[in-house]
This record gives C-alpha cells, structure tokens and sequence, in this order.
C-alpha cells in the first residue's frame, strides 16, 4: 500500500534529512515535482510504501497540493527561519482555503491530515495544545532518532488512517438541470476507469434529482440507457419524459380552493388574507406518474425496487414536511419501502410537488434540509468517495448582472448560492472529521454553470448539458491527474491515461447511441 507523505522543513535542514532518508535505503527519483522525491520501503513501515516528498519552501505547499495527493503533511519547525508551527500551520490553512474558494471544494485539504514536529520549548505544552484545538493530527516534540519517526508514521498512516476497499458515491440534488449534470458526469466516470468501474460502488446516498441517479445506479442501470430515454433516442428503457414528472394536481387543487371558499363565507373580511393564502396548494404535480415510471423501472429492468433486493446499500434523502428532521431512507426503520417511493419523497419540493405520505408522516424534498448525504455513505464505510454536486451558481466580477438579468435569475441564484454555500460547510466538517477518506468532487464549471442558469426544460438545451457534464468531467480529471490516480488506484480504480480521456472527451455521441 502506497502513502503519500509531504514534509515541510526549514533549507537548513534539507540536506540533513534527505542523507538520514537514504540511509534507510530509500530510492531518489525524478518526478518532475518542486520537491527532493524519495521512494521508501522499511521493515518499520510494516508494508506501507512510502512516497516522501521534501519541501524547504512552504509557499510551495498550495501549489504541490493542486497536482499531487497527499495523505499526511509533516510540518518540522527546527531548523533556522522556519516558522514557528502555529504559524506555518495557519498559512498552509489560509492558503488552502484560498484555493479551494478559487478552483473548488475538491482543492480542500483538511488540518486533520497535519502533523508537527516541535521543538522542545519551555512553552511546548501549551502550543501542543493550541495546535490541537485547529485539529492538528498529532504532534511529536523534538524526536532523538530517526526509528521513533518511523514508528510514528507508521501509526499514523496505518493504525490511524485505515484503508479499506469500500467505495461510495454521493449525489446531491438540484432540479432538472442537475438531473442532466449528474447523468453526464456518471457516464463519464463509467468510461474513465479501467478494472473497477463506477458500479462497483459499495454504497451510493442520493437527495432530490440525485436519488433518481443514484438509484439508476444502484440499480444496475446502464446510464447510457437512462441517457437515450431522456433524449427520446431508442432505449432499453422506458422514455423519460416531461410529462413523467409533471402531472398536475388537479383534483387537489380544486378540493383546496373549494374548501377555503367555503370557510371564508363564514370570515371577517380582514381574515380573508390569510385564508387566501391557506388556498395556495403544497404541491402543484402529484409525482405519481415519476413513482410509476421508476417502479416499472426497478422491478421489470433493475434488481428490484426493496432496498433490501440490491447488492448496493442505497440511502436517500428526504424530509419531514411538519418536524423538517431530516431522515435518511433505507437506513432502518425505512429500510422496507419501495425505492421509487422514497425518490419520490425526496423529490418532492414544494410547491412543485405535493408531500409522500410513508407510513403516518409526510415528506418533502431532502435537499430543504441538507445539500449532500456524506455522511451515510462514509459510515458505511467507504474511503473513496465520488460526490457529484450539481447546485453551484455563476460567479460573476461583472457589477449588477443579477439586476440586469431579473428576478428569476436572482431568485435561482440565491437558492444556488445557499444550498452551495451549505454544501461546502458540511463538507469541510466531514472532511476533517474523517481524515481517512479521500474525496473526489465534481461541481459545474462556469460554462456549463452559465448553461445550468437557464431553463433545463428546452429540448434544444437537454442534449447539450449531458455532453458538457460529460467533457468537463474528463476534463478535471485531465487537469489533476496524477492526484486522481494516486487516490483510486487503492481501490482497483485505474484511470486512463491523460491522452486517453481527452480522445473519450469527443466520443460522446458514438457512447450514447444504441447498440444491439
């Protein structure tokens, strides 16, 4: 098993280190990176292969991050002008954000993959426990030899941070649109991989739109097959179209309006108001027929629409319409429902679609009360996780371009901005609470966010934001690769060469279209 180790140290302790690695038999070698590059192999690391790169400019370390994976980062105070730790450590964190607010959550490196080496000041107890409550790793003060470092590596990267072969795909919500982004990025997350593919994940969590993915998905359906039903191109599947999810409420609507008239006969005219308000339906679309439609989906083409009848363990996200908890189905006690109804629910955004009533309650869509379900897929036990987060709005330096464009475009890109704004939150909380699980997240670049920011609903517009989640997921894998390949190698994920996935990025059409 291979670990990635960045050690940051003062230049006047550069050559020293570099000769005591040597001398444990490592091998230098040339990776073109800005560190001193060494590959070891010791009987102290008890199986654990160490790559170790050696950095004396910690201005470097943002930089590095950006193309290389990481899984420990060791900051040495001694040595003379290096920082003192709290401070190299609240640099490397303030840097790091920086680059996650420019390129993107999946940029976030968290303080609980860092570790000090100290010196052993008259104040080291203190400053032991400053750096511990920024959630530091683990610190050790001024270390005599170069076997009780090993030792401490090793606990860290294996007694602490434990590979397991699990591997899980989270899938937040956002309408239509994210519907297309997550159907684009999963095809090309299929085609990018060689051995292990996409569908070989150990557990898949989806909320809203992305609950109709990742129960695809989970399901064994070929996405390309969902693809052509979306399109109307000839499919192994039924055709996924507007009117399955759009079939109007009428009967509801008509009984709300008529029981609220009838009240009002009996109201002072300053309660009509409110009563006028109360006539206003919780849903205007039933979402019967997207039940429907998924249940054939499941039972007659997938393995089944239980959760119990899948070999994938499959949450998703829904909430309560009157407590607003947000509840997690397919974990018990909702781990006997149909598949298709619990989409349904988590799908169910007021005032779009009316509440699904399970059991004796009432829920509405999950994305009201969280943006991603990390957590249940990480639980599980998965150290690789693919998090496909559609909902990001346009970042604009252009002035009053929200005004000029109106008030629907402001209304979506406040929502977008919100639930983005909380996705990042909590992914940061998990990130640094489960430091042994990698991350790889997929969110819209500015083209295909520009194109996100219009109306899904137009047929010209469907085809061409699958294609451009399509290639611009090849593309970030592209640009990051060497980090990518590092993190799903573990796991039985060999990604295809840089020169491979730029030839899949123009083979869109010829993936898409049917096959006998």
């Amino acid at each position: 098993m291979r670990q990635h180790l960045l050690y940051v140290m003062s230049p006047s302790r550069l050559d020293g280190t570099s000769k005591a690695i040597e001398r444990l038999g490592a091998k230098r070698i040339d990776d073109n990176a800005i560190t001193i590059t060494y590959e070891l192999d010791h009987r102290m690391l008890k199986g654990i292969s160490l790559r170790i790169y050696l950095l004396s400019d910690i201005d470097g370390v943002t930089p590095f991050l950006r193309h290389h994976p990481v899984d420990l980062l060791v900051y040495d105070e001694r040595g003379s002008g290096a920082l003192e730790a709290l401070q190299a450590v609240y640099k490397i964190a303030r840097d790091v954000h920086s680059l996650a607010q420019l390129w993107g959550p999946d940029f976030h490196f968290p303080m609980s993959r860092i570790v000090t080496v100290l010196n052993a000041t008259p104040d080291v107890d203190h400053r032991v426990f400053s750096l511990g409550r920024i959630n530091v790793r683990d610190v050790l003060v001024e270390p005599k030899k170069t076997a009780l470092m090993l030792r401490w590596l090793h606990n860290l990267l294996y007694a602490g941070i434990v590979r397991r072969e699990k591997v899980g795909m989270a899938l937040s919500g956002g309408a239509i649109e994210g519907l297309l982004y997550q159907a684009g990025t999963v095809l090309a997350l299929k085609h990018a991989f060689k051995g292990r593919d996409i569908y070989s994940c150990d557990a898949i969590s989806g909320i809203s739109s992305g609950s109709i993915v990742g129960s695809v998905v989970a399901n064994g359906l070929e996405v390309e097959d969902m693809i052509r039903g979306i399109l109307d191109m000839k499919s192994r599947l039924p055709a996924f179209k507007l009117t399955t999810l759009f079939d109007l409420a009428g009967f509801d609507i008509v009984k709300r309006v008529f029981n609220t008239s009838l009240r009002m006969r009996k109201l002072k005219p300053s309660q009509w108001l409110e009563s006028t308000l109360e006539s206003i339906p919780t849903g205007f679309f039933k979402g019967e027929k997207l039940e429907a439609y998924l249940h054939e989906l499941f039972a007659e083409y997938g393995q089944g629409d239980k959760f119990k009848e899948l070999s994938t363990h499959l949450y998703i996200g829904a909430t309560d319409h009157d407590t607003f908890d947000h509840v997690t189905l397919g974990k018990a006690p909702f781990d006997n429902i149909a598949i298709s109804a619990a989409v349904r629910a988590s799908c169910s955004i007021p005032p779009l679609f009316t509440p699904k009533a399970i059991g004796d309650r009432y829920y509405i869509d999950g994305q009201v009360t969280k943006s991603c379900n990390l957590e249940s897929v990480v639980e599980d036990g998965a150290c690789l996780v693919f998090v496909i987060d559609p909902m990001k709005p346009i970042r604009s330096t252009t002035a009053g371009i929200s005004d000029i464009k109106g008030g629907y475009f402001s209304l979506l890109q406040m929502i977008k901005g919100l639930v983005s704004t909380r996705f990042e939150t909590n992914f940061h909380a998990v990130a640094e609470q489960y430091p042994d699980v990698d991350f790889i997240v997929f969110q819209p670049d500015e083209e295909c966010a520009r194109m996100m920011a219009g109306s899904p609903l137009k047929p010209r517009i469907r085809p061409q934001m699958i294609e451009v989640a399509f290639q611009n997921t090849l593309r970030r894998l592209r640009e990051r690769h060497k980090v990518y390949a590092a993190k799903t190698v573990r796991f039985g994920f060999e990604l295809k060469s840089v020169e491979e996935l730029r030839k899949l990025e123009g083979n869109y059409h010829k993936i898409i279209k049917f096959q006998e």
